[in-house]
């Protein structure tokens, strides 16, 4: 359909207004000079979008109130700006000192950002004569937005970590533990602590989910129970990290005392529910055609499983354990009372291989929180973002590792 060169231009100063608008309630600039240019940007879309409303097929009884609310909240905006309402000392402050409080820039930015989405859906509505097709384009507009934000974010995020960490990264800082309460050394006892850790998790979640979905869906035949089980897996599933390390500090801190072994079990028991779900739904994703094809050739039920059935829900298998991976690696309040210490003591080996399972470890993601605490009082800031940058490339690096012997799997399956 072709565009009018109003509402184009109306478009073009939207999207302007938008992106300008977002950057700046992230980035929170001065908007001295921004100011009277989204005044006019404002101005002059909302008179190209009434001016080809006005002269386009979609003018009625049933279009003119969504444009006219949409244009009185427009103008509202503008008028706050123009006099003076919205001024560089405005601020909603937080009631008896608790919350948040919202200045300036950020309620004229997110202001802006709702004035410039009203202006884009209006212009999209024109164009498509408020009919079943604008709509359309307007929910698959949005949802393009909303992934290319969720990247734009991510992207962000990595970095900023990046650009603040890599400047403290050195082989020093990876491999000598910290000393002056992490003001100078580095982090290698909380990186072999962190590997250990997950490691150890892997060691005691990965048999129980496995074994507890091959009995759900290849032995049990009991429809109730399979439905009573799923539903407590999925409850557990959503129980608080912090109940569990609370739940370790009562039992396994009694038993085991504050060591590698306790936090390997509790972030094991916190990984369960993950692995029993989605390697359920990887045993449902094998047709019933090659366990039938493999029974009537003389197979075992156990055969059945361990050479058909589980080489071909193999990557689903691995793709339970990788989340598995990352959420044992970014943990840090089931750990803090049953498995970490602060202190740069190395994990003590047995024959040089086997670590020592009961005593405590450094990890990345208690290291980093201690460093938190310590802003402002330490020159730590620095050796923070390197910490985050560490567990960010560890927890990135064994995802990619794991999905690199998936796809190695899934090249194998051929049904």
């Amino acid at each position: 359909m072709k565009t009018k060169p109003a509402l184009a231009a109306s478009l073009v100063i939207s999207a302007f207004l938008f992106v300008s608008s977002l950057a700046c309630i992230f980035l929170q600039p001065d908007l001295e000079k921004l100011t009277p240019i989204w005044q006019i940007g404002l101005f002059v879309s909302l008179l190209l979008i009434i001016a080809s409303y006005m002269f386009s097929r979609a003018v009625s009884l049933k279009t003119a109130p969504f444009l006219a609310l949409d244009v009185l909240i427009c103008s509202a905006i503008l008028s706050m700006m123009y006099f003076g309402t919205l001024h560089a000392g405005f601020v909603i402050r937080r009631p008896l000192g608790v919350g948040a409080s919202f200045d300036y820039s950020f309620i004229l930015s997110l202001l802006i950002l709702f004035a410039s989405i009203l202006c884009i859906k209006d212009a999209f509505n024109i164009i498509y004569g408020y009919s079943a097709r604008g709509r359309e384009v307007l929910v698959f507009l949005a949802v393009r937005l909303s992934a290319v934000l969720s990247l734009l974010l991510l992207g962000a995020i990595l970095f900023i970590i990046i650009y603040k960490g890599m400047g403290v990264i050195s082989w020093e800082f990876l491999t000598m533990p910290h000393r002056r309460l992490g003001q100078a050394g580095g982090i290698s006892t909380a990186i072999l602590g962190s590997l250990w850790m997950v490691l150890g998790a892997m060691i005691v979640s990965s048999p129980l989910g496995i074994g507890a979905a091959i009995y759900l869906h290849e032995y049990s035949k009991s429809q109730r129970l399979n439905r009573l089980i799923t539903i407590a897996v999925s409850c557990l599933n959503g129980v608080p990290s912090v109940v569990f390390g609370l739940f370790g500090l009562a039992f396994l801190v009694t038993y085991f005392g504050v060591s590698l072994l306790s936090g390997s079990i509790i972030l094991g028991l916190i990984n369960i529910p993950t692995i029993i779900l989605t390697c359920h739904e990887a045993l449902k994703s094998v047709p019933n055609s090659l366990r039938e094809g493999s029974m009537a050739l003389g197979a075992t039920k156990w055969q059945t499983i361990s050479k058909v059935v589980l080489p071909s829900a193999m990557p689903g298998i691995l793709t339970g354990v990788i989340i598995g991976v990352a959420k044992a690696s970014g943990e840090t309040a089931p750990i803090m009372w049953t498995a970490v210490t602060f202190t740069a003591t190395p994990v003590q080996m047995i024959y040089g291989v086997i670590p020592n399972v009961f005593q405590p470890v450094n990890n990345l993601d208690y290291h980093l929180l201690n460093l938190i605490y310590f802003l402002g009082a330490w020159d730590v800031e620095a050796r923070a973002w390197g910490t985050a940058l560490v567990l960010i490339a560890l927890v990135l690096g064994t995802n990619m590792l794991a999905i690199v012997v998936r796809n190695h799997y899934r090249k194998k399956i051929s049904w």
